[in-house]
């Protein structure tokens, strides 16, 4: 959407009236979608008892244990740092129990046609190797099978600058946060999209309205973290600084439209 100048009598001419009914339209919510509904995607592909699903990427197995409990699956989670498999949710009173393994996307050490989902959320930003990443993740599908990848992209409002300070102290691949890059990748790797739900702002919006306002406290840390940095990185490290206001601006810039994920549903390619 292109700037429009405007004259001051337009911004300022407006009566009290006009003022209040725009924040009152503004205060409105649009019902944003919270992270809940991954899990009523992976309800819509009939994910149930009998099948498997592989968590890739499944840091201390949080998804893992939900995954199982909400529809009494087999999973396995496959995590490349031992330090998260060593913090695990061990899911006590879970059956099947999960299976957690080391190993990496690019390598699943998995046989083929084993696995009925994989659930790849939020960590395909750090694969170097995409395409064989997906080919990876279409090997291990039996047949009917799918993967549900959430991804972040840049969208036109991150300027360059931005990006080059955002994406190295979080180990971000950046051409993996372009979206033709990415659907070039996974479409070499012969897989299709059967649904693509790009989401913008609405878990961010969603955890603000009725959740815990994680947004807010990112901006007031980042704002902390900029105003004096000198205090943080003698506190904290120059990699745990840049790690820290990384993650601050990540949720920042999705509310405000520099960052939007997106949700994929994916099949292997009927040809």
């Amino acid at each position: 959407m292109e700037s429009t100048p405007v004259s001051i009598e337009q911004i300022y001419g407006g009566s009290d009236e006009d003022g209040e009914a725009a924040e009152a339209l503004l205060d409105e919510s649009l019902h944003p979608r919270g992270p809940d509904m991954l899990f009523d995607m992976v309800r819509d592909l009939g994910i149930g008892t009998g099948h498997v699903v592989l968590d890739v990427g499944c840091r201390d197995g949080r998804h893992v244990v939900q995954l199982a409990r909400r529809f009494g699956c087999r999973v396995v989670g496959v995590e490349p740092v031992h330090a998260n498999l060593d913090r695990r949710d061990r899911a006590v009173g879970v059956s099947p129990p999960p299976l957690y393994i080391r190993g990496r996307i690019e390598a699943i050490p998995l046989a083929d046609a084993t696995v009925d989902l994989v659930w790849a959320r939020d960590m395909l930003i750090h694969v170097p190797e995409l395409t064989r990443a997906f080919e990876e993740c279409r090997r291990v599908l039996r047949p009917g099978g799918h993967v549900l990848a959430f991804q972040m992209f840049a969208t036109p409002w991150l300027e360059p600058e931005e990006a080059a300070r955002l994406w190295p102290p979080l180990g971000t691949v950046p051409e993996n946060t372009e979206v033709t890059y990415f659907e070039g990748c996974l479409r070499d790797a012969g897989l299709d999209v059967s649904r693509c739900d790009e989401l913008r702002s609405e878990w961010r919006e969603s955890n603000e309205e009725e959740g815990d306002r994680r947004t807010s406290r990112q901006l007031l840390r980042a704002a902390r973290l900029l105003r004096d940095p000198d205090r943080f990185v003698e506190r904290l490290g120059g990699v745990s600084y840049g790690v820290e206001l990384g993650n601050c601006l990540w949720g920042v810039y999705q509310m405000i439209g520099k960052l939007s994920p997106r949700v994929y549903v994916l099949r292997p390619s009927s040809a």
